[in-house]
């Protein structure tokens, strides 16, 4: 019979240790029925003085450039959600908060939640129906999200048992070309 390696005792006892902490969140978080109702439509680039730049996607990954911090101070990102209801779009837009988490990380990590309307965040119903999402280009790539983050937009409406959450399909925004894009480029050079 052969020893138990160390390392395996290791790994053992931190995927226990992830799990019970899932647990524990799963048993804190009040329970709400979950429903889809924001879709995102098309995502864009505004800087100041450039007209507003509709970005690539691939599925639900949007690749936004690489831009310095001098390019990125006076940019930002706008994303347009449709609503499955035109008052569930007002009353986003006033209480309703985004959950962002970086990608490409090192260790995991959770999402960290974020009100609308205020720290660089903005939401608004758009006159021809939906709602638009404006970030300014660091508050979404700020800290462990420089890399590109993974983005829900919700509202709930209570913190009861009965109490409903409306949400939007996770949307990944990358900064960089496609991945289909840099194969090509490097297959030239």
């Amino acid at each position: 019979m052969q020893p138990i390696p160390k390392w395996a005792f290791w790994r053992g006892g931190a995927l226990a240790w992830l799990a019970g902490v899932a647990f524990a969140m799963s048993a804190l978080a009040t329970p709400a029925r979950a429903e889809l109702a924001f879709t995102p439509e098309r995502v864009r680039l505004a800087c100041a003085g450039d007209a507003p730049k509709i970005l690539k996607s691939q599925g639900n990954a949007v690749f936004v450039p690489a831009l310095t911090e001098g390019q990125s101070h006076d940019c930002r990102v706008e994303i347009d959600f449709s609503v499955t209801d035109t008052a569930l779009a007002e009353r986003a837009a006033a209480t309703g908060y985004v959950e962002l988490m970086g990608l490409h990380l090192a260790r995991g990590a959770f999402p960290r939640r974020f009100t609308v309307n205020r720290d660089g965040i903005a939401l608004a119903p758009r006159r021809e129906g939906g709602i638009t999402l404006a970030f300014a280009f660091n508050t979404l790539f700020g800290g462990e999200r420089s890399r590109g983050t993974a983005l829900i937009l919700a509202w709930r409406t209570g913190e009861d048992v009965e109490a409903r959450a409306y949400l939007s399909p996770t949307l990944l925004l990358e900064r960089g070309a496609p991945p289909s894009l840099l194969r090509a480029k490097r297959a030239v050079d």
